[in-house]
């Protein structure tokens, strides 16, 4: 099988992640051929000297969104399918912007294009409200026009993509995340906090959903009812963490960090803390089990289909109630071993990294099949 695989629109987010892991998987499967099309910012993470022949690297610097770069782009893209003629051109994560003449699957994972009633979207101005509104519109009607089949993570994101963008049940398929093959040489240990000092990491990029600046009252709700020293430890642009956290000495930025250096990071904290208020599927939280680190995070649906009963759930726009639930896991050791038992039994119910990239090629096998009735 002959396959494009589709990054070149990856500029910022956990799709790196997972477009890197997909390509370190892909190694494993000779018997196919890929043509790989890479951003920047993937290609700064992808030692491509380690690849064998039947990989062919091109680079595309520019991403194909940008309006006034686009026809160039796209057109460099038209050329290369032209010369590889793929039996499938799968991106990773859409929209893509770009339309293959093959058939073309992508991968689907923008939680506020197909949840339009989000709590997330509470926290906006009503000019970023309607500005979000738009580009929502903007990437669903690309997301439509440019993909003849859908990849998406988890079950209730297939039913609202079904509800709210009236695409066909069956041409979506369910292929779950999880955690990056860079952390299966941790997490064998498990460590208990010091009890003088309670650390909470957070690895994500500053978007609005993620909700960080709340993490500003909450550490003045914890100073008021405890003598423990909380750390909350971040991964955002520098200039993004001065400006929304300023010298706050409770909080800390590593800046953005690669895939490799996210292990150490979980190691070096005692919990995962995300007040996100609107995912699809993030892949902190298999990676916090993975590292036998217990999850506080938000009391929504998304979070709870994922963690089950190996999280501690807050109301995410209470700083009181999230103070409470960090207190509570900081003081109780038993809890905090508990939750950390119950992530690693909810761990077997993920994907593998491997498991995943199988189930990628299998759709894009399945659907080669389909090429001649789509061209």
């Amino acid at each position: 099988m002959k396959l494009i695989i589709n990054t070149s629109n990856l500029v910022i987010g956990g799709g790196i992640q997972v477009a890197l892991s997909v390509l370190s998987e892909l190694k494993n499967y000779y018997e196919n051929e890929y043509h790989i099309f890479i951003s920047s910012e993937v290609e700064k993470q992808l030692e491509i000297e380690s690849f064998d022949s039947n990989f062919h690297f091109y680079s595309t610097p520019i991403s194909p969104s940008g309006l006034k770069t686009r026809k160039k782009v796209n057109k460099k893209l038209d050329n290369l399918e032209y010369e590889i003629q793929p039996d499938v051109v799968f991106t990773i994560f859409g929209p893509s912007y770009w339309k293959p003449k093959s058939v073309h699957v992508q991968g689907f994972a923008d939680g506020w294009c197909y949840n339009p009633d989000s709590i997330a979207f509470n926290i906006l101005s009503i000019k970023e409200r309607i500005k979000t509104r738009l580009l929502n519109f903007y990437k669903n009607y690309y997301i439509k026009k440019h993909s003849d089949f859908l990849i998406v993570e988890t079950n209730v994101a297939k039913r609202n993509i079904v509800n709210y963008l009236k695409i066909r049940n069956s041409d979506i398929f369910v292929v779950g995340n999880t955690y990056g093959s860079h952390f299966d040489n941790y997490g064998e240990v498990i460590t208990v906090p010091k009890p003088a000092v309670f650390n909470l990491i957070t690895i994500s990029a500053f978007y609005k959903h993620k909700n960080l600046t709340i993490i500003n009252e909450v550490i003045k709700v914890l100073k008021e009812k405890s003598a423990i020293q909380f750390k909350f430890h971040l991964t955002i642009d520098e200039e993004k963490f001065k400006h929304e956290f300023g010298s706050n000495p409770n909080v800390t930025n590593y800046g953005p960090i690669s895939n490799e250096q996210c292990p150490l990071k979980y190691a070096e904290c005692d919990a995962l803390f995300l007040p996100t208020l609107l995912e699809t599927f993030t892949a902190s939280y298999p990676e916090a089990m993975k590292m036998n680190k217990p999850i506080l995070t938000s009391d929504l649906d998304f979070a709870k289909d994922i963690c089950k009963n190996a999280a501690i759930y807050f109301d995410p726009m209470s700083a009181e109630a999230i103070a409470d639930k960090i207190l509570l896991l900081s003081e109780d050791k038993n809890l905090y071993l508990q939750l950390v038992k119950k992530g690693k039994i909810r761990l077997k119910s993920f994907e593998t990294a491997s498991s995943r990239t199988k189930k990628y090629l299998g759709i894009c096998k399945e659907l080669s099949k389909k090429s001649n009735l789509l061209v």
